[in-house]
């Protein structure tokens, strides 16, 4: 029987430049990015027709105390942007990637960093013939301009996202987010313009939430997110978070372990809003999230039926189309892949359009 062995929390970290690159051939990367792609979330995947995203991390840490987060070491450490080029360098000549996912939440929290990191793959691209889209999370306070953008969009950017959470500032105030609902509106104005996605998250359920603060919320987004991917959904309260240990004191989650084994099951009602009225807010922000309501529509121009990974049908059913279609935007023809359950019957897509990066919905 095989003990588990805990040990000391160390955080004398060495400089970050000279740590080694990760190295996922353990886990099997070539395999999954062969054949399990296509099972990634829409938005890693939607600007390439036969899309294979691959993950880097730029920077650790973070500065900021989001009240939902777990607890994590709070210093913030950029690499170098010459080591981060050759991670790229060396990542795709073994793994052939056509998207690039930047995972850390904080990127090009300056003007100086994004110019450099977009130097550094334009020139990638002329030197070894890459050939990827990108995309990239960052903080409101990054301060991000239509310059900086266009620069972005040239060297590949397809999308970045805001830690949004709440366009209430009752609830941005008591998640600690520092931000202000302006800073995303005018971040959003400007992907528009750029021809970049944008996107963000939606979550309800801090214990600051009324029925009023979901409303400022729902009319933000019926307001400025109807070509923007912002996702809905409802605040998970993880062990090890300050939202979590709040409700713990007041008598909640006493068992951990119970728990966390069910956290997947049904929502938990941190907020003072009754349950059942607080039931049906929830019933509502699934209804939006999995409907994409008012989400431009546009029609199917052309299926063509592609080879796909067999074993990953198994699981999902259906068969993978080539979709062709024209965005209902910026009028562009646009081809991506996605699995259809049954082209007799009535369906619609959920997607992004490839050239200026807006959420479309197409209709068969």
């Amino acid at each position: 029987m095989k003990v588990a062995t805990f040990t000391k929390t160390n955080y004398d970290y060495k400089p970050i430049d000279e740590l080694p690159f990760p190295d996922y051939e353990p886990f099997g990367i070539k395999g999954m990015m062969d054949n399990y792609s296509q099972a990634t979330r829409l938005l890693y995947r939607y600007s390439r027709v036969n899309p294979r995203p691959f993950g880097i991390v730029t920077a650790r840490g973070c500065p900021f105390t989001c009240t939902f987060c777990v607890e994590h070491q709070r210093g913030y450490r950029e690499r170098d942007i010459s080591a981060i080029m050759e991670e790229i360098r060396v990542s795709y000549e073994k793994y052939h990637f056509n998207i690039l996912l930047i995972l850390d939440e904080l990127f090009a929290v300056n003007k100086r960093r994004m110019t450099e990191f977009c130097g550094g793959i334009l020139a990638g691209k002329q030197k070894y013939g890459w050939d990827f889209d990108w995309m990239f999370q960052t903080h409101a306070s990054a301060k991000l301009d239509l310059e900086t953008l266009k620069l972005a969009k040239t060297a590949g950017c397809s999308l970045f996202s805001y830690g949004l959470e709440s366009a209430s500032p009752i609830v941005l105030k008591s998640m600690n987010k520092k931000i202000k609902v302006e800073q995303v509106v005018e971040a959003i104005h400007l992907a528009e313009e750029a021809g970049v996605g944008f996107s963000a998250n939606l979550i309800f359920g801090d214990p600051a939430e009324t029925q009023e603060t979901m409303a400022e919320s729902l009319s933000f987004w019926m307001t400025y997110c109807k070509s923007a991917f912002i996702f809905l959904a409802n605040l998970a309260p993880y062990p090890g978070s300050a939202v979590f240990e709040a409700c713990r004191k007041k008598g909640m989650f006493q068992n951990k372990q119970e728990y966390y084994e069910k956290i997947d099951q049904a929502p938990v009602n941190l907020t003072a809003i009754p349950e059942r009225e607080y039931g049906g807010l929830l019933q509502l922000v699934k209804f939006l999230e999995q409907s994409w309501l008012f989400t431009r529509v546009t029609p199917i121009l052309k299926l063509e039926e592609v080879e796909s990974d067999a074993l990953l049908l198994r699981y999902q059913g259906g068969f993978y189309y080539k979709v062709t279609a024209k965005c209902p935007y910026c009028g562009e023809v646009i081809e991506y892949k996605e699995r259809i359950q049954d082209i007799r019957q009535p369906f619609w897509l959920g997607t992004g359009c490839t050239k200026c990066n807006r959420k479309i919905k197409v209709v068969s």
